[in-house]
């Protein structure tokens, strides 16, 4: 996914005109998509390699793909509308960090 993802984005580079409508969008969705999977693949390398623990490990691994996949699309996004600053950043990474933060955690059991 990723390699296919990178080879849109070089050819839409290379070979669209940004005045094309939905060029820049097309480059924009494929950069995104293409760090998604290079860091959903660089956490699954590195996770833990017994059996069922790997197969744990493929829904976190997933997960902060897509975020990673959301964060660089909407950094992106902002970027092209002149709207990306060093407060809009941090807004959009601060909120996917909390995110994470609460669905990593894990539930404790009750006390009943």
């Amino acid at each position: 996914m990723a390699v296919l993802s990178a080879l849109i984005a070089a050819g839409a580079v290379l070979g669209l005109d940004p005045e094309v409508p939905l060029a820049v969008g097309l480059v924009i969705a494929a950069v995104a998509v293409c760090t998604g999977a290079i860091s959903a693949a660089l956490l699954l390398t590195f996770s833990a390699t017994a059996g069922s623990r790997r197969r744990r490990a493929v829904a976190p691994a997933l997960r902060r793909g897509i975020e990673v996949t959301a964060i660089v699309g909407l950094l992106l996004l902002l970027r092209v509308v002149d709207g990306l600053t060093v407060i809009t950043g941090g807004f959009i990474v601060l909120g996917f960090s909390v995110a994470e933060a609460i669905l990593s955690t894990r539930p404790r059991a009750s006390s009943r």
